[in-house]
């Protein structure tokens, strides 16, 4: 299902196509379109003269982008329950952003002691 606007052209012709006499109900079986579709046109171009699609604006964001990527580079170490809490917004949220800016969850490696036992069990078993 595409929730892209329909066409300009094709606004334009059932706008055409009604202004010649035809009816919206014509139009709607001629286009193949919704009839409240083809009303919501022609009450717009009657209106205000044409008929563009709009500004989709969409959700707002809570969290400020810049905010968040100039406090990771001042506390590289911060965690995603403390910016999830400075930020008022989940710890998803979060994560979302900072994978979207470019950032990765990198593992610390093992301290050498850490490694050394394994290395020593690993030959115990052979």
């Amino acid at each position: 299902m595409s929730t892209k606007p329909y066409s300009l052209d094709l606004r334009e012709r059932v706008i055409k196509y009604l202004e010649s006499g035809k009816t919206q109900l014509s139009a709607t079986k001629v286009f193949c379109l919704n009839p409240s579709t083809v009303s919501r046109w022609w009450l717009r171009y009657k209106r205000e003269g044409n008929c563009l699609a709009r500004k989709r604006l969409g959700a707002r964001s809570k969290l400020d982008k810049r905010a968040l990527e100039s406090y990771i580079i001042l506390n590289p170490d911060a965690r995603l329950k403390d910016l999830s809490k400075k930020y008022e917004v989940s710890n998803w949220t979060i994560s979302y952003w900072l994978k979207e800016m470019g950032y990765s969850y990198k593992k610390k490696p093992s301290p050498m002691w850490k490694r050394a036992r394994k290395n020593e069990n690993s030959m115990r078993k052979q």
